[in-house]
């Protein structure tokens, strides 16, 4: 049997124990574990599962991961996302689609603090559904406004599947990282633009949210932002200047948002002990699929199906802008299947190979996944964040939310077009870095 074909064959398997819902971690750790069995013998399978997961989470990079997200935990905790939605809500709340500007405000200042979005759309259908309702607000723009800038928070930094990139490619963490500031920027403002165009065009959608704040005000509620502004200015801030590891301003930021929640006053045993028992549990999650993909890309190096796939790639007469396209077109249909962490751990040991052979810029190609890894959480039929949104607003069809959600993919694979002819557009910052 060919390597293909075993390749082949383990993907389906993989599948199947998804469709049965095993967890992906423990999936891929089953059919890698498996496959080395049958194709490699006991010896090998057994010296797989003995020592690849140690080797598969022991990187001192990785420390990162949990402290991201212990940050973004501890600023929520704090009220971080309230404040913001109500500094753009008095700043933007005038403007066509005020409210939905506000929302999309807010997801991409808390993106600045979280490297997840699920948790992005859980807390802005609590904030924002409810006013958008109470002022009328058509509910399929509501729920698109929702779905779709909640998944900033996988794209502005600290991003938590940027950081896996950049371990699983040994690329700098901190370059990987900027990379995705000024794409981040470019996706939220399209999306205020469509929000405003949208809503001028048709004002029915999207009734007048506030009466006219005074300009003191607006200035006043500006102070909602500073907690931002000193989580990204200290984290960012001190891995563009060099001052600091991308692990070690991760640091920076936990102990930042811990200040920050205490001087808010927010800093409760309780809270505390929620956000580090929320980082516990996503840390085990992440790093349970980090050893199953481990063992299941040892399993595909070792069956030859990660080399006569590169080879099919690199003999092929594709161009690098169409082998590209082709790459990034996968993470739509493995969104049906895998989740964000499980798609950049099982694709990218395939795919970087290829497109360093093809001289493609690593940091670039590391932001263009993370986009399409974006367009997957909105796309049906298993749009994580569809399904999460659908979880907090019972009452709103699935199918309702998908179509709510389409114009977002629109603007995101808009961006990716943008990219693709534009790659300075991602590599400036990194390359300006100290």
């Amino acid at each position: 049997m060919s390597p293909l074909m075993i390749g082949a064959l383990a993907f389906i398997a993989l599948i199947v124990l998804l469709l049965l819902r095993v967890p992906i971690g423990v999936s891929m750790l089953i059919v890698g574990a498996g496959g080395l069995l049958l194709t490699k013998g006991t010896v090998l399978a057994e010296y797989a599962l003995s020592t690849t997961p140690y080797s598969a989470i022991s990187s001192f990079t990785l420390v990162a991961i949990p402290m991201f997200i212990l940050m973004g935990n501890l600023a929520n905790a704090a009220g971080v996302t309230t404040e913001l939605y109500d500094t753009g809500y008095k700043l933007l709340g005038r403007l066509p689609g005020g409210l939905g500007m506000a929302t999309v405000f807010a997801c991409a200042g808390f993106a600045a603090t979280t490297g997840s979005s699920v948790g992005m759309v859980a807390a802005m259908t609590r904030i924002a559904l409810p006013e958008m309702d109470r002022y009328g607000y058509d509910r399929s723009l509501s729920l698109g406004t929702i779905a779709g800038a909640g998944t900033l928070g996988i794209l502005i930094p600290p991003s938590i599947p940027a950081v896996m990139y950049a371990i699983t490619t040994e690329q700098s963490v901190g370059r990987i990282l900027l990379g995705g500031v000024l794409p981040g920027v470019i996706m939220a403002v399209a999306m205020l633009l469509y929000l405003g165009l949208r809503c001028a065009f048709n004002p029915k959608l999207a009734p007048v949210a506030s009466e006219k704040v005074p300009l003191k005000e607006k200035l006043r509620s500006l102070k909602g932002i500073w907690a931002i502004v000193v989580l990204f200015g200290g984290v960012i801030g001190s891995i563009y200047l060099g001052w600091a590891t991308a692990t070690e301003a991760a640091a920076v930021g936990c102990l930042g948002a811990i200040v920050i929640a205490a001087i808010k006053g927010n800093l409760t045993w309780k809270a505390l002990k929620s956000a580090l028992v929320d980082t516990v549990k996503m840390t085990c999650m992440i790093m349970l699929i980090s050893v199953g993909a481990a063992v299941f890309q040892l399993f595909l190096t070792r069956c030859g199906f990660a080399t006569a796939f590169s080879s099919l790639f690199i003999s092929s007469n594709l161009s690098v802008m169409a082998t590209v396209i082709l790459m990034l077109v996968v993470y739509i249909p493995l969104g049906m299947f895998f989740d964000t962490m499980g798609m950049i751990l099982l694709t990218i040991p395939i795919f970087y190979p290829i497109m360093t052979n093809l001289g493609v810029d690593p940091i670039w190609f590391g932001v263009m996944v993370i986009i399409m890894i974006q367009v997957s959480l909105l796309s049906p039929p298993v749009g994580l964040n569809v399904y999460v949104l659908k979880g907090c607003v019972p009452e709103a069809s699935l199918g309702q939310i998908f179509r709510a959600s389409m114009p977002w993919m629109i603007i995101q694979i808009a961006v990716v077009a943008l990219l693709l002819f534009f790659p300075g557009l991602v590599t400036w910052l990194p390359n300006m870095m100290k």
